[in-house]
């Protein structure tokens, strides 16, 4: 192989492994992008748990004091 062309071969490889690393980068960054867009999901979905929580709370709350109303009667 002339020298000439061992110096394009090094450079093509040169080339790939700088695109191999930038789509590994972009790569990392989806990844961590994804990942705080499911910890953002997960804490929204804690919110709603909570309110629905505090929502059975309050209706069991209610019917309690609505039975003993009727067993006062």
């Amino acid at each position: 192989m002339s020298i000439t062309k061992h110096q394009e071969t090094e450079d093509r490889i040169r080339e790939l492994r700088e695109s191999i690393d930038e789509l590994e980068r972009q790569l990392r960054n989806i990844i961590a992008d994804q990942e705080s867009v499911q910890h953002e999901s997960l804490e929204h979905l804690d919110e709603y748990i909570n309110a629905v929580d505090t929502k059975v709370s309050s209706v069991k709350v209610f019917w309690q004091t609505l039975k003993n109303e009727w067993q006062s009667r």
